[in-house]
């Protein structure tokens, strides 16, 4: 036999517990609180709603059919799983538990922030997530409509109407085919690349890093001759293996350990990227600001930011 949960009202199988646990009608109303009548009349509703007889009974005792001993470990069963749902709703009304939607840019998946986020669920039993990589921009859109809940994200300040702390701050450096011939220094010097084909993310998924490497190279002198684009940085350094040309990558990406590519400091200047936690202020999600309160443990203090 095999109940589902939502046909069997639990009043009524407390009810059935007690007469079958105690094979006597007048006890079993004395454990319930209640005269004999309803629990007479429950149990004979439970027996016309499933079709069965779950007890034999005559005026001197009262015994359970085959039928009644399954509904007995049945009940208990579906008794449990109702007391499991009840806690687990009240844990994430209470912000303890729940279902968190996560976006995400590759290069975070690399940073120190990632034993942050690995330690929400630890510090979160209860806490179940769920990722889907994206473009900072396309993380924007789904925090517009809904379709995450956070994202961790490059990020521009007045961006759009989405909330933001900072999480990381990573160098840039130079990914290189390991034939190139910049790939035996030991640091590169970026005005060196000058006539080098670059490989970029195209503004429209990732504005600020797309940015930030056209300011990077005209701080050196040059506007980057930009061939290639892609769409996430995995397929950026990818091309940069086949040697289509050169990017600049953060350089926590290096531990990605892409074979054909290979990494170098920049020479002369810091460029960094800056990685933030960005939510919508609208969502309502009951654990959304406990996830944030312990994102911001891990990171030195900053004021909370319009992105």
């Amino acid at each position: 036999m095999h109940l589902d949960p939502h046909s069997m009202d639990p009043k009524f199988l407390r009810m059935f517990l007690a007469l079958a646990e105690e094979l006597h009608y007048g006890r079993a109303a004395e454990r319930l609180f209640i005269s004999q009548p309803p629990l007479t009349k429950a149990i004979q509703q439970m027996e016309e709603r499933l079709g069965v007889t779950l007890f034999d009974r005559n005026k001197r005792s009262v015994r359970l059919t085959v039928a009644g001993n399954v509904l007995v470990e049945e009940a208990r069963r579906l008794l449990t799983q109702t007391e499991l749902s009840i806690r687990a709703v009240q844990r994430a009304e209470r912000g303890n538990a729940g279902r968190i939607r996560i976006g995400f840019v590759a290069a975070v998946l690399f940073m120190d922030i990632r034993e942050v986020i690995l330690g929400l669920e630890r510090k979160m039993p209860g806490l179940e997530t769920q990722w889907e990589e994206m473009s900072s921009s396309e993380q924007i859109r789904a925090l517009q409509q809904d379709r995450i809940d956070i994202g961790f994200a490059q990020i521009s300040r007045g961006m759009s109407e989405m909330m933001s702390i900072p999480v990381g701050r990573v160098d840039l450096v130079v990914a290189l085919e390991t034939g190139h011939p910049l790939a035996r220094r030991r640091k590169v010097r970026l005005a060196d690349l000058a006539e080098d084909a670059f490989i970029a993310i195209p503004r429209h998924s990732g504005p600020s890093f797309h940015d930030l490497t056209i300011a990077a190279c005209m701080g050196a002198g040059f506007s980057p001759r930009i061939v290639h684009y892609a769409k996430h940085l995995v397929s950026v350094v990818s091309l940069v293996a086949m040697g289509r040309g050169v990017s600049l990558v953060p350089r926590s990406f290096a531990r990605a350990g892409l074979p054909g590519a290979i990494f170098k400091p920049i020479e002369g200047v810091a460029v960094e990227a800056e990685y933030s936690a960005v939510w919508n202020p609208a969502n309502t999600l009951p654990l959304l600001p406990r996830v944030l309160s312990l994102l911001e443990t891990g990171r030195p203090p900053a004021p909370v930011s319009r992105a």
